[in-house]
């Protein structure tokens, strides 16, 4: 556990200065430095650039952490496993590539009454594909040596860094949008660049040829595993980025844009979840491999509760700021309001349950979640496709929360029965109930005329009032030693 607190320590810092960075870049220059039809075109292309990653991995990126306690040993050993998870994707890169030109009329079609400016830019999503793909694969790699802080720095930091550079630069017009989204596509591109230095500086960049004859039933095994996980990790994706490929599609890229805007910040809530998630999994499989089921119970609780204490503190800032929130958009960004909120409570359901989808695929019932997966796949299009038709924008975060409720649900109640083992404990309530405390006094705390100070003011109440009673109650003691840990770090730099 030291070491999933460490780094996710490491992780958590990171992800709040990346969502320092992406603040700027999402809430004050997007909107402001690019058209909404414009802003709507780069996260339709991101979000098509995951979902079709997905497909090209061929489910080698969990392939990576499920099977690399058995090539740890040895360099050599770790070589075989480097390389057979470069060139598989490599393969599935191939195949995605021509299967896109050949279907070129059929795809463009969908897009062009509704999201003519996606034809211009058609061609785009193949780098963008290329590079995500390659950045996934290698980071979980670098993820499965028990480093999650760098994959970490390269996305959430260095990539909205330069970004927001970009914004700058093309807001003084000194490149046309063309030449913008050809520099989008080219930082995202030094992701995976990246991490192969990294690799080589470390030392672990050594490919060798694996030979699959001597270990064809192991072979096979992980390619079985791998092609359930593919399913895994394209539901998952599916749900995060599906309203944005359907209303794309189904509305305009205007609507995509100020959706896009609204689910950024619902989904800061996740940023603990991802922190712990990244180290968490690593760590999993080695304690099935081992059958270690108190520890993997008290990692599922504890993790449970850590998450539920930090998304329900970040919902409650998020929901009390929401006036503060809206000043600061474009009159065509108002409105959001709702879908913050109701993405946000799927969000918060979703770190509830904990690590329990880690749990199903590092175990040998990983094939539970190819049902599960399914049912999720035709959930999440389904439930997009009515409800974008009834209630647009807001019909698109709807479906996404009632996806994500349903989906945890089975997989927590296949979780308890398989393993006798449930991530709640009864302090999980007792911080609700506190949460919901804050957020309605919140309400009643006029505005205080300056957005600054109300900001300041109302966050800071909040976060003092709500984690003075979890320490006072002693609802956590991971909060309580690393708050413990901060102060006396604090006392030592200021002595």
């Amino acid at each position: 556990m030291g070491v999933i607190i460490r780094q996710s320590i490491q992780n958590t810092v990171i992800s709040y200065l990346g969502i320092a960075l992406g603040f700027v870049s999402t809430i004050l220059l997007y909107p402001n430095f690019l058209l909404a039809e414009q802003y709507g075109l780069t996260r339709l292309l991101i979000s098509l650039s995951l979902v079709f990653a997905q497909f090209a991995h061929l489910g080698v990126k969990n392939i990576v952490i499920r099977y690399f306690p058995y090539f740890q040993h040895s360099r050599r050993s770790k070589g075989k496993l480097l390389a057979l998870i470069l060139l598989v994707p490599l393969g599935g890169f191939l195949l995605f590539s021509t299967a896109y030109l050949l279907l070129q009329e059929l795809f463009l079609t969908y897009y062009d009454d509704k999201s003519a400016l996606f034809g211009a830019y058609y061609l785009y999503l193949i780098p963008l594909v290329f590079a995500t793909l390659f950045f996934e694969v290698l980071n979980n790699y670098v993820r499965a040596l028990q480093d999650s802080v760098t994959g970490s720095f390269v996305n959430e930091v260095l990539v909205r860094a330069l970004i927001i550079l970009l914004l700058v630069v093309y807001h003084y017009n000194l490149i046309s949008f063309t030449g913008f989204m050809v520099s989008f596509v080219l930082i995202y591109s030094l992701q995976p660049v990246y991490l192969l230095v990294y690799l080589y500086r470390r030392g672990e960049l050594t490919l060798t040829f694996p030979r699959l004859k001597k270990r064809s039933k192991f072979i096979k095994g992980m390619g079985v595993y791998g092609a359930y996980s593919l399913l895994g990790g394209l539901a998952t994706l599916l749900v995060g980025n599906i309203d944005i490929i359907m209303l794309g599609a189904m509305i305009d890229l205007n609507s995509t844009a100020v959706y896009a805007i609204a689910f950024y910040v619902g989904s800061v809530i996740a940023v603990p979840q991802r922190s712990i998630i990244k180290i968490a999994s690593p760590v999993l499989a080695g304690l099935l491999k081992e059958k270690k089921y108190e520890e993997i119970d008290s990692l599922y609780k504890r993790t449970s509760l850590n998450q539920i204490i930090a998304g329900t503190l970040l919902y409650v800032g998020i929901w009390a700021n929401m006036h503060n929130l809206m000043y600061l958009l474009p009159p065509e960004y108002q409105g959001a309001e709702w879908i913050i909120i109701v993405v946000g409570a799927a969000k918060l359901f979703n770190m509830a349950t904990g690590i329990n989808g880690s749990i199903i695929m590092n175990s040998r019932h990983y094939r539970f979640d190819l049902y599960t997966n399914i049912m999720l796949i035709v959930l999440t299009i389904g439930t997009n496709y009515f409800f974008i038709q009834l209630y647009g924008m807001l019909g698109a975060a709807i479906a996404t929360a009632l996806s994500i409720f349903i989906y945890n649900s089975v997989k927590f109640i296949f979780v308890w029965i398989t393993f006798s083992m449930q991530p709640f404990r009864w302090s999980a309530l007792f911080v609700l109930l506190i949460a919901a405390g804050c957020l309605g006094l919140s309400f009643q705390i006029p505005y205080l005329y300056n957005f600054f100070v109300d900001l300041i003011v109302r966050s800071a109440l909040i976060t003092i009032l709500f984690t003075g009673l979890i320490l006072l109650f002693n609802l956590s003691d991971d909060v309580k030693n690393l708050l413990a840990e901060g102060y006396d770090r604090l006392s030592k730099l200021t002595v």
